[in-house]
């Protein structure tokens, strides 16, 4: 696709990005249902302590939210033994719907990333920042760095003018995956957000009182 002119590339990139989007998108209560169904015509089991009558619910509720290629991958993984060796999978057993929720978000990963790095192409082609990706998983690793960031200070960070919109802009930086290969200007980037955590202003308890 390097090789394409850039309206050529960036026209790919979008039949991906909205694949991708589509993949990721929350699972729907007929594919829940539909799961349950294919695991139990495998002639896996329900687990113990759950009410049949109330399992598309329980499963449903539990899965909420989760991507629906996910939960695919995770059905098919699990249909052909390929968890053998999870402690917390039995084979022929349906898991429990915390741990099948656990799977399938785990399944997500290679498409989230691979998600984020096309819309960081199609924004470098576009010359528009990419689409900021505000699933628990990335706002997570946000607050996480600013803990980091926050605990090297050792004491409570104040942010100097930390606009909403700045605010959005660390979270689509740090939402990105670690690039196989970047660009100098990306690392140029990325670089400047450093330098922006660097100058928060650390005050100790007593100022902060």
């Amino acid at each position: 696709m390097t090789n394409l002119p850039a309206p050529a590339q960036l026209s790919t990139l979008n039949r991906e990005i909205s694949a991708l989007t589509e993949r990721l998108s929350p699972v729907r209560e007929e594919a829940v249902l539909r799961s349950l169904e294919v695991m139990q015509a495998a002639g896996m089991s329900i687990p113990s302590g759950i009410d049949p009558n109330k399992l598309d619910a329980v499963y449903g509720y539990a899965l909420e939210g989760v991507p629906n290629c996910g939960l695919a991958i995770a059905t098919q993984k699990l249909i052909k033994g390929d968890y053998a060796g999870n402690p917390d999978i039995l084979l022929g057993m349906i898991p429990k719907p915390p741990i099948l929720a656990a799977l399938a978000k785990a399944e997500s990963r290679l498409a989230r990333e691979d998600l984020a790095r096309k819309r960081e192409i199609a924004a470098t082609l576009t010359h528009q920042p990419p689409e900021i990706d505000r699933s628990p998983e990335v706002m997570a690793r946000v607050r996480a760095r600013l803990n980091q960031t926050k605990a090297a200070a050792g004491g409570i960070v104040v942010q100097k003018s930390m606009s909403p919109e700045r605010a959005e802009e660390l979270a689509r930086i740090l939402a990105l995956p670690d690039a196989r290969s970047v660009s100098a200007e990306q690392m140029a980037y990325r670089r400047k957000i450093e330098m922006d955590l660097d100058a928060v202003e650390p005050i100790d308890e007593e100022r902060a009182a």
